[in-house]
């Protein structure tokens, strides 16, 4: 029937006799009955571009129907897009559109991949000005900051709202997982911080045990928004791990990435979900991306899980064949000489020492060391300060808030890489001196001294 009825309206000479809710309706139905008849998407976006003008579309739906239908179909028409937008915004008329068309317009946009800065900029003010955003049911909310993360529009003042009413109104049991996954992964991928939210929606997450509604896809998401977010919630990954595990042969390559990057990010080694992940990891080799492959190799690494079958011969030949597209990207094109300057200029960069370092050099100095500060090792690590402890050379680290998770004592996978890799590769013992156990010694440079002793190992005899 569709096929007959789509054959028919393209063999009409033109579109003039159809009133645009008809147009809308046609396109709306095919693309909600997942069907692609590309000649009947082509005639109708023909007419609506060969229109003079779109003043008969007077109703909101109309445009938003017909553009939800072409982004829902995969039919991108980029000259009926750019004439309806130009539309919305010259013509003034958004009061007219309620939360859904707002909502289904900027995603169709986001979707087709065509991003008008101008259209989301007005929708988004709109929104903002708003009284409230009763009127938006989850879907249309999670669409919103969706496309707009999607787009690439950073609008803190449309996250902030949307994410204010969705603290305040206390209905994330409305929220279906998808819509939960994709809200927080809106937020991270805008770069829009928010703890108030993420904290809202991992407490009902692990209170409303829902986890193994969520697919994978959705577990990949929501751990990623918390990891890209820097938001640390230990439990949420615990529990993510399980129904990730059972769930392991549904992710797609860019999920699987994403998934075991999250928990090394965060530092957390859940060492059953790294090694039930190696086989299917191993299977999707030859589709992953160079993100992908870098995402891996880093994740295992940080874990340091052994993974044989996944790390052989054929990984190695995928990142060799790879060879020349890492080094693309990673020189971005810049002439040797540039290349060889920038290098120079960050192995010689003057580093800048933290208050807490330089207090903690200057007690090691008290016992009687002549600590070394900034020196760069053979792995390419900067040390903040080395000492020579009973003839061994021993690095000491100052680990002050940036080098964890939040406001947690979680270390970032860079610490705990870096705290594996100095003993590993330069053959230094590496000890860490984290900014709470010094803040908690106050002004006492006793306390303090007896401190560094007891880390570096000293009796009296050795001082």
């Amino acid at each position: 029937m569709f096929e007959e009825v789509a054959n028919h309206v393209v063999a009409f000479k033109h579109l003039n006799e159809f009133k645009p809710q008809e147009l809308s309706n046609t396109v709306w139905a095919f693309a909600t009955a997942g069907i692609n008849h590309r000649k009947l998407f082509e005639k109708v976006a023909n007419h609506i571009v060969e229109s003079d003008n779109l003043d008969r579309f007077t109703h909101p739906q109309d445009f938003s129907n017909t553009l939800w239908a072409y982004a829902t179909a995969g039919i991108n028409y980029p000259k009926m897009f750019e004439k309806m937008a130009n539309h919305i915004f010259e013509s003034h008329n958004l009061d007219r559109f309620n939360p859904q068309n707002l909502a289904n317009t900027v995603w169709a946009y986001a979707t087709a991949g065509l991003h008008n800065p101008t259209l989301f900029e007005e929708v988004a003010n709109h929104i903002v000005k708003s009284d409230s955003l009763n009127g938006f049911d989850p879907q249309a909310l999670c669409n919103t900051v969706r496309a707009c993360a999607t787009a690439g529009i950073n609008h803190p003042k449309l996250f902030e709202k949307v994410a204010n009413h969705i603290v305040e109104s206390d209905r994330l049991d409305r929220f279906d997982p998808q819509n939960l996954a994709n809200t927080v992964w809106a937020f991270a991928t805008a770069g829009i911080n928010h703890p108030k939210l993420f904290e809202e929606v991992d407490n009902h997450i692990v209170e409303s045990d829902s986890l193994n509604q969520f697919v994978a896809q959705a577990l990949s998401n929501t751990v990623w928004a918390y990891a890209t977010a820097q938001v640390s919630h230990s439990k949420l990954f615990r529990n993510v791990a399980k129904p990730a595990i059972q769930r392991k042969d549904d992710f797609t390559s860019q999920a699987v990435s994403n998934l075991l990057c999250a928990y090394a990010t965060m530092g957390i080694i859940d060492e059953q979900l790294f090694s039930s992940f190696v086989p299917s990891a191993a299977k999707l080799v030859n589709i992953y991306t160079n993100q992908d492959i870098a995402n891996i190799a880093w994740a295992y690494a940080v874990a340091d899980v052994d993974a044989p079958t996944l790390f052989n011969e054929r990984f190695t030949f995928k990142c060799i064949e790879k060879k020349d597209e890492f080094e693309e990207k990673s020189n971005a094109g810049l002439p040797k000489e540039l290349l060889d300057r920038s290098y120079e200029a960050f192995i010689s960069e003057d580093p800048q020492p933290s208050k807490l370092q330089d207090e903690v050099v200057s007690q090691l100095k008290s016992l009687d060391f002549d600590p070394q500060e900034e020196v760069l090792i053979n792995s390419g690590y900067l040390i903040d300060a080395i000492v020579e402890v009973n003839g061994k050379t021993v690095a000491v680290e100052v680990d002050g808030p940036s080098h964890f998770i939040g406001e947690s004592r979680s270390p970032l996978a860079r610490t705990i890489l870096k705290r594996r890799q100095v003993p590993a590769v330069d053959g230094i013992e590496l000890v860490s001196v984290p900014y709470w156990d010094w803040d908690k010694l106050g002004k006492n440079k006793a306390k303090k001294q007896e401190y560094l002793r007891l880390l570096l190992h000293l009796t009296s005899g050795d001082e």
